[in-house]
């Protein structure tokens, strides 16, 4: 990639991690997932042809889209956020020499050779490189519950949502609903840190504003997402969520809006009992540093049928990677991308 010494550093879910000697302090995120679901979305054959180049300007001109509107992203974040917490500082697309043997683990279809190098065209990220040492991260956890309890999921609801009970901390409720959360953990760390405490509390009331002005939703699930350093400062490490076109405040009230009318499950191809959990997580923490919650129910939404949301869920797969989510699911993202405006930055703000 353009000359640099690249040294792989990590993989998550979405992005390969690399540093280059030749700019030290920097990472380079480059975005996987994005580039696979660009090519999906261009039909079933498509990576093949991409690379012997017969769909070269067709592909090349959707995945430099894609890395502009993740700039246009970047750069509403961190006008919101501010300097000081590790928002990326920007999006481009350059052609990335994937071994082939990295394509296929990563799903890539099974035509890719696995013995030699290929350049896609590719949305790269470029960020601080921040060595994650000696802080605390807070994390609304992967894990789906080994058993779903009406009664848990009511009283989350009640509790961070609907807020029509007693405000209060259950770290054993967040546990049993999200069993690798290190939210427990954390706020037991706010409570006797002061300076994590006020960091804590800019974190929830940044992310309130941004979420208010976009209707973006964080992804606070991973570990390390959001990570607050030995000093109390807050970190967004890979904090943006999927675009608003696949998932926004916006339609996690549609969704919940629908349960609550039809009693069916909602359509819609993004997870909906994570983001619930995690918004509950968020609420949770803003009421231990004493500020207004991230988000609560629309008072048209209250009182919740919390016992008919649990029904709708498909606990096994709701939230899921993307390559686990069942075929239909994957089809109906990859449509939704391929029928999408080509640049659509446009915000999907909370109706409250």
């Amino acid at each position: 990639m353009l000359g640099l010494d690249l040294t792989y550093r990590a993989r998550g879910n979405e992005q390969l991690v690399y540093t280059a000697v030749q700019y030290p302090g920097v990472a380079f995120k480059v975005q996987w997932f994005d580039t696979k679901l660009i090519l999906e979305s261009l039909g079933v054959d498509a990576l093949a042809h991409w690379v012997n180049g017969t769909i070269a300007d067709v592909g090349r001109a959707r995945l430099l889209s894609q890395a502009l509107l993740t700039a246009e992203r970047l750069e509403r974040m961190r006008s919101v956020i501010g300097e000081g917490h590790s928002v990326p500082r920007g999006c481009g697309a350059l052609e990335f020499p994937f071994p082939g043997r990295v394509l296929r683990e990563l799903g890539f279809p099974e035509v890719i050779d696995p013995t030699t190098r290929h350049t896609l065209t590719t949305p790269i990220v470029v960020q601080e490189w921040r060595s994650l040492e000696g802080g605390l991260d807070f994390a609304t956890g992967m894990r789906p519950p080994s058993q779903v309890s009406v009664a848990d999921v009511t009283r989350m609801g009640q509790k961070w949502l609907e807020r029509s009970v007693p405000p209060g901390f259950e770290p054993e409720l967040l546990t049993r609903l999200a069993p690798d959360s290190t939210v427990p953990a954390f706020v037991d760390a706010v409570r006797n840190r002061p300076p994590l405490a006020a960091a804590a509390r800019a974190f929830v009331d940044s992310a309130r504003e941004y979420t208010r002005g976009t209707g973006e939703l964080f992804a606070l699930r991973g570990r390390n997402n959001v990570y607050f350093d030995a000093d109390g400062t807050f970190h967004l490490i890979d904090a943006m969520g999927r675009p608003p076109w696949q998932n926004s405040i916006a339609k996690l009230e549609e969704r919940l809006r629908r349960i609550r009318q039809t009693g069916r499950p909602a359509p819609g191809t993004a997870p909906l009992a994570p983001v619930v959990n995690s918004i509950a997580s968020l609420n949770a923490l803003a009421d231990e540093v004493g500020t207004e919650p991230y988000w609560e129910l629309p008072d048209d939404l209250k009182p919740y049928p919390w016992d008919t949301y649990v029904d709708c869920i498909d606990w096994q797969t709701d939230g899921l990677p993307h390559e686990q989510q069942p075929a239909g699911k994957r089809q109906a993202v990859a449509e939704m991308l391929r029928v999408r405006p080509a640049v659509d930055s446009r915000s999907d703000g909370l109706t409250r």
